[in-house]
């Protein structure tokens, strides 16, 4: 995998781009970028159909693993991998041991391995089966095994465990993936832990840059789930920056959270590339619709740094009852399909009937 930087600004922000990425080698993909976040190798509440339908839909698919690790056995079957096997060939697939989306119990893992939640439960897994099923599911860059079940709570003694875990995780894999014909052409990104312990950190990014890793992410800041929405990036700003600081620039940064819009412009002016994208997935679920506007217009004339906020508001809850009678589109001017075609009075009815439509109409 080859990541050039394109344009970097004195704040920390870069343009860059990514080709001969994994096995999809003729693809080439703009950062900074967001994932299409899919559940169980599906985007979520939208057929592959209407996927084909919508405009600039993400050109990397991202995978958790803990929605694909009770299906292996029907993966590892198959032998294509879940590009293939969900029909998603035009894509570049990514695997991420924790769905953001998903909130986990906190202590499930250990020296040994990690545990994965799925629909059927907690699920073990070691460094010999975590690379069993990156062999079935053949993703083109996948996350290595982790630690990050921390958060600001977390101890110091608790972030020096995550390290020293995350770190042999690291290179038991590392060991493994050279030994596997099948992983030959995946990538691998390497996993940044150590609470909010700036020497801890420090120490798993000297460590994780000195292996053989083709990007990295960055993670346990907060606890996964849709509350990870409030998480506040002001908080571990500077230690994100001091991590940056000893991460080579010619490799991508990938940062897993439900991203507010907002918070997305603010990770990129840290120097994160990747993210993804279960936000949309959040607000669709308790019913509300995504209607903000983003007319940033730059100009070049002005030398000072120039206001690029989003509105306060992202989001409305169509279930209100203020919705009933409001034949207006979800955001007016709006191209999509669902806003072009249906009213917040429509969807607020297929909401209160629990019509599976309104979630496809909310997710577009």
């Amino acid at each position: 995998m080859k990541f050039s930087i394109q344009c970097v600004r004195s704040q920390g922000a870069r343009l860059g781009r990514l080709s001969e990425i994994g096995q999809n080698k003729d693809v080439t993909v703009e950062t900074p970028m967001c994932m299409l976040y899919t559940r169980g190798g599906s985007a979520a509440h939208l057929s592959r159909d209407v996927l084909q339908k919508l405009q600039d839909v993400p050109t990397v698919a991202h995978m958790p693993l803990c929605h694909l690790a009770q299906y292996e056995e029907s993966i590892e079957g198959y032998k294509d991998g879940m590009a293939k096997f969900t029909a998603l060939s035009d894509k570049i697939v990514y695997t991420s041991n924790t769905d953001p989306a998903v909130q986990v119990p906190s202590g499930y893992n250990e020296k040994s391995g990690i545990g994965l939640w799925g629909k059927g439960g907690k699920l073990k897994l070691d460094t010999n089966g975590f690379v069993k099923l990156q062999e079935a599911v053949l993703p083109d860059i996948f996350q290595c095994m982790s630690d990050g079940d921390t958060d600001k709570t977390s101890t110091r003694k608790r972030a020096n465990k995550a390290v020293d875990r995350t770190l042999n995780f690291l290179d038991d894999v590392l060991d493994k993936i050279n030994k596997s014909k099948r992983l030959g052409k995946s990538v691998m990104f390497g996993s940044i832990v150590g609470g909010y312990d700036l020497k801890e950190r420090q120490r798993c990014t000297r460590e994780t840059v000195a292996r053989n890793v083709e990007g990295f992410a960055l993670e346990g800041f907060h606890a996964m789930g849709p509350n990870a929405e409030d998480f506040d990036l002001s908080g571990p700003a500077d230690l994100i920056s001091e991590i940056i600081k000893l991460l080579p620039e010619e490799k991508p940064r990938l940062m897993q959270s439900v991203w507010r819009p907002d918070a997305v412009l603010k990770a990129i002016g840290l120097g994160i590339d990747m993210f993804d994208s279960s936000y949309p997935y959040v607000v669709t679920e308790r019913g509300h619709a995504l209607v903000f506007k983003y007319d940033y217009k730059y100009n070049p004339e002005k030398t000072e740094e120039q206001d690029c906020s989003l509105p306060t508001s992202l989001s409305i809850n169509i279930n209100d009852q203020t919705y009933v009678e409001d034949f207006s589109p979800l955001l007016a001017d709006c191209k999509c399909y669902a806003c072009e075609n249906f009213t917040k009075a429509y969807i607020n009815h297929l909401l209160n009937t629990s019509e599976l439509l309104a979630s496809t109409l909310l997710m577009m």
